[in-house]
């Protein structure tokens, strides 16, 4: 009989066909968990990981497919997101590199007060460093790309009318050079992740923390606060990263659809995003009953900046290399602005 022979033949065909339409089988799609702990409403999900995501996988023609945990669905913990990828919980997540000390040991470029004024232009500043091979740190890690907020203002539940009003307050730090400069204004620093924050406000474990708009409202914080003292700190990077081992396991198509699609593209997506939230969550503040915003005056200005410039330049001395990549940071934001 022929039939087996004719089956042969068709399932060949069909293979064929399926090959040539570039279309992947079933078991060839790679199936990967994206760990993201910011909640699920907030502005870097919808408008920076989500459209990542969905970009990569279209660019990828369907080779991957990216499950999002949004909400720390696997792990809510900041500080965690590192060892959920060392673990193998998540292949790809969305880190606080600070919440790592140690990591990456360069990286507080983007929390230099008094630099970046946007999240665009720091974001873009930031990834620039990154790439270049500049910075240290990331040993074992694939990182696809790295973005910053809008410089930190304060925000808390006691009158802040001017800088002597800060001294003795509690304040909310993440890193040494953020905690360096609230000590410089007469802060006391109290480290803890940003999940905890708004109960330790309400709580008066803190008194105040730095934060930009977007997320004082995506992390509920806003609710906690009525005082908003616009003297800025430094930006605080976020990250996109997997291993380095589970990264390189991936097919050569899937991995350059990962990188075309993050670096300064991502950055420059993130930036805008956030630019356009912080001005909207700025507004609304505004507008909200019970609001307090102040805005420093030149001499209040002057007393902060000199505050800052103190802490800044005592941090950067004690690190390594740390007046020259200060000076390039300082540079890359002046190409972005003459761009």
């Amino acid at each position: 009989m022929r039939f087996p022979r004719i089956a042969a033949v068709l399932a060949a065909t069909l293979a064929t066909a399926t090959l040539t339409t570039g279309t992947p089988r079933a078991e060839e799609v790679i199936d990967l968990k994206f760990a993201v702990f910011t909640p699920e409403q907030e502005i870097t999900y919808q408008q920076a990981i989500k459209p990542w995501v969905q970009a990569v996988e279209e660019a990828s023609g369907g080779r991957v497919r990216i499950q999002l945990f949004p909400g720390g669905t696997l792990g809510r913990d900041g500080s965690k997101q590192i060892k959920m990828l060392n673990d193998g919980v998540a292949d790809i997540a969305f880190i606080i590199p600070a919440y790592n000390p140690g990591l990456f040991p360069d990286n507080w470029v983007i929390e230099l007060p008094d630099t970046s004024q946007t999240a665009s232009e720091g974001s873009v500043a930031f990834w620039r460093m990154v790439d270049s091979g500049r910075l240290r740190g990331d040993d074992g890690f694939e990182v696809l790309s790295m973005v910053a907020p809008s410089p930190y203002l304060l925000h808390g539940n006691k009158p802040m009318n001017r800088v002597a009003d800060l001294k003795g307050q509690k304040i909310r730090i993440a890193g040494k050079l953020e905690q360096q400069c609230v000590e410089a204004v007469g802060g006391v620093p109290v480290g803890m992740p940003i999940t905890k924050i708004p109960e330790s406000l309400s709580r008066g474990i803190i008194d105040a923390t730095p934060m930009h708009y977007a997320a004082l409202y995506a992390f509920g914080i806003s609710s906690a606060t009525k005082y908003h003292y616009h003297a800025a700190l430094g930006s605080m990077p976020f990250g996109f990263v997997m291993t380095r081992e589970r990264f390189e396991s991936l097919p050569e198509d899937v991995r350059k659809a990962m990188q075309a699609e993050g670096g300064e593209k991502l950055a420059r997506i993130f930036g805008a995003a956030m630019d356009a939230e912080n001005a909207r969550r700025l507004a609304e503040t505004e507008a909200a009953p019970g609001q307090t915003i102040v805005i420093p005056t030149a001499e209040d200005a002057a007393a902060w900046s000199a505050a800052m410039a103190g802490c800044s330049d005592t941090f950067v001395a004690e690190q390594e290399n740390g007046p020259a990549l200060a000076a390039a940071f300082k540079a890359e934001l002046d190409r972005i602005r003459a761009e």
